[in-house]
């Protein structure tokens, strides 16, 4: 049998060209929420790869849902030109790409785990 892995997928509107989909995996790498090369990078190297859908990492919609002080954002007009840089080159590769919208609720606010996962304060956190 063959396998449906590498055929296209619709999904209403969107035609993918293959099934390999990229699960979104936070980052930590967004200063101030802002999307850097290393996001260009990071979800490039996976439509250089052949993937069909890539996602983001959560991307906060206020800075005080955030996880921690360097997850992605889309709260500021500022925050979508880095992004559209990444969506574009996404797209030349042949790839979709979608964002994972978030809000941390009662969890946002904490220091990256590798510096003790310790709950910022609301200084911190602007």
């Amino acid at each position: 049998m063959t396998s449906a892995l590498f055929s296209p997928l619709q999904v209403r509107a969107l035609q993918l060209k293959n099934r390999i989909v990229i699960s979104p995996m936070m980052q930590h790498a967004a200063p101030g929420g802002f999307a850097t090369h290393w996001h260009l990078v990071h979800l490039g190297k996976f439509a250089l790869g052949g993937a069909g859908l890539i996602f983001t990492e959560s991307t906060a919609v206020s800075p005080m849902g955030r996880i921690g002080r360097d997850d992605a954002g889309l709260w500021r007009d500022e925050h979508v030109q880095p992004w559209k840089d990444v969506v574009d080159f996404v797209h030349q590769q042949g790839a979709a790409i979608g964002v994972q919208l978030g809000h941390a609720g009662r969890k946002a606010g904490s220091q990256p785990l590798w510096l003790g996962g310790d709950a910022l304060t609301l200084e911190q956190m602007a």
